[in-house]
């Protein structure tokens, strides 16, 4: 019976470590993971920023070349 007990704790304890390996395994993966998105994500938003600078920047020159266009038209009138 006393073999039975001991046999049934060390189970237990193997289970009990497989288990926090597997957590570690699965935490040090999503470390790596939002490691590597979160330096994907430098360029990424460089280049969308970069876009939003140009577009900002044609649309500022448009909304400026139709209020010139306005002011000459009203006072041409």
């Amino acid at each position: 019976m006393s073999v039975a007990v001991r046999l049934v704790e060390v189970l237990t304890l193997i289970t009990l470590l497989g288990m926090l390996t597997g957590l570690s395994i699965v935490i040090v993966i999503l470390q790596r993971v939002i490691a590597i998105t979160l330096y994907l994500l430098g360029p990424v938003t460089a280049t969308v920023g970069g876009i939003l600078y140009a577009s900002e920047k044609v649309l500022v020159g448009a909304l400026m070349s139709i209020l010139n266009l306005t002011r000459a038209l009203g006072t041409s009138t």
